[in-house]
């Protein structure tokens, strides 16, 4: 049984193939060949192990390595071919007339790269362009966005109903997952960073555990191991504030949203540095919009966090503050552009991650981070959660 089929409109995968196409063309690049699962998805609407060579005129190809019965049935590509090893797509290309390809050389292993090289292929990174055009999402992908974003937001609600002071992190993430798997999660979340991976969806963080973190947040928890040292760990949550930073996953896109719990009331000093992301929150909705600068805007928060007497527990400590304040989400969940000192100009489309949060290691963590979609003239916030929780 086919569980799924053809999520996109065919207007909309006639537009993505256009947008590439005219930009291969531009370059004086003669076609993309395509690996990576979320590429592939883009593109075709069917996720599997395979190749897509996309030419800079005329109708992609669709290479699928087995089962091309499911392929015919789900991709949205009408030249469908079985690739029954690689070798194979050199003497198809020939037929193409294609010298120069453009290829997703930031996560493609050298062995696989090396080998198009010696066929006397001229290679070209085309990482930026793919991650630069999936940046930009249509109005149909933000709908998707929201869906995740508002699954995420009632799995908020959830944790309300279970969270304890004895209950421990990790319990409390298993927990959650399962609770969005059962509800319409599609698991899977999808990382472009070297070395990365998740367990969980929910990254539940408590104020004793808590450390900075150079992978996927500014804080994190101990993990599980030291071969992963970072995520839920088995410490209880206590008395003390924790955030959930969750990840939506709806149709294979991806939100990110954080709140603020606590298993009782917040003080009224906490309940002020919560008061304060919340100003900084409001300051990057403001300012998310077309033609904005995200270097200026990073500059500009962390301003706001000095004016605010937060800034030495803002997004890290003191002397180790993190690089970005938010990050691009999407088919992945670090996708473009990223609001940091030297960030791109922001356009219509784009999705980010925002995390406003605080820190003090070993005694208290706080966040808010929203999904934001920017839209014509404003930006719209996907995640609708209350900024804190007291349960």
């Amino acid at each position: 049984m086919i569980m799924t089929s053809q999520i996109f409109p065919q207007s909309e995968i006639k537009q993505r193939l256009q947008e590439l196409q005219s930009n291969l063309q531009s370059r004086q690049i003669d076609g993309a060949l395509l690996l990576s699962t979320p590429e592939l998805y883009y593109y075709s609407g069917f996720g599997t192990d395979g190749i897509l060579y996309i030419p800079a005129e005329g109708n992609p190809t669709h290479f699928i390595k087995r089962n091309l019965n499911l392929g015919k049935e789900i991709s949205m590509i009408e030249d469908i071919r079985l690739l029954v090893k690689f070798s194979d797509l050199f003497d198809i290309l020939e037929d193409f007339k294609t010298s120069k390809l453009a290829i997703e050389a930031d996560i493609l292993p050298f062995s696989l790269v090396n080998r198009i090289v010696l066929k006397n292929y001229e290679i070209i990174d085309g990482s930026q362009l793919f991650r630069e055009i999936r940046s930009k999402k249509s109005e149909f992908e933000i709908k998707l966005l929201e869906t995740a974003a508002k699954l995420v937001d009632d799995s908020f609600e959830y944790c309300c109903e279970i969270a304890k002071p004895e209950t421990r992190e990790i319990e409390l993430a298993a927990n959650l997952d399962s609770w969005l798997l059962k509800n319409g999660h599609n698991g899977f979340i999808t990382t472009r960073s070297f070395n990365s991976a998740l367990l969980n969806y929910s990254y539940v963080i408590s104020s004793y555990s808590s450390v900075l973190n150079i992978r996927f947040t500014p804080i994190s928890g101990y993990g599980l191991s030291t071969k992963y040292p970072y995520g839920p760990s088995s410490q209880k949550l206590g008395t003390r504030p924790f955030f959930v930073d969750t990840c939506g996953n709806y149709q294979g896109y991806i939100s990110d949203t954080t709140r603020s719990f606590i298993c009782g009331k917040f003080d009224e000093i906490t309940m002020n540095q919560i008061h304060s992301l919340q100003e900084i929150k409001k300051f990057i909705v403001k300012n998310l919009k077309p033609g904005k600068n995200a270097g200026e805007l990073y500059i500009e928060v962390f301003k706001l966090a000095e004016e605010l007497e937060i800034l030495d527990q803002f997004m890290g400590s003191r002397n180790d503050h993190s690089v970005f304040l938010g990050h691009g989400v999407g088919l992945e969940l670090d996708e473009l552009p990223v609001i940091y000192a030297k960030g791109p100009i922001l356009e219509k489309g784009n999705v980010i991650a925002c995390e406003p949060k605080f820190y003090v290691e070993n005694q208290k963590v706080l966040g808010i981070e929203d999904t934001i979609a920017i839209k014509e003239t404003q930006a719209d916030i996907l995640s609708k959660a209350p900024d804190f929780f007291e349960i």
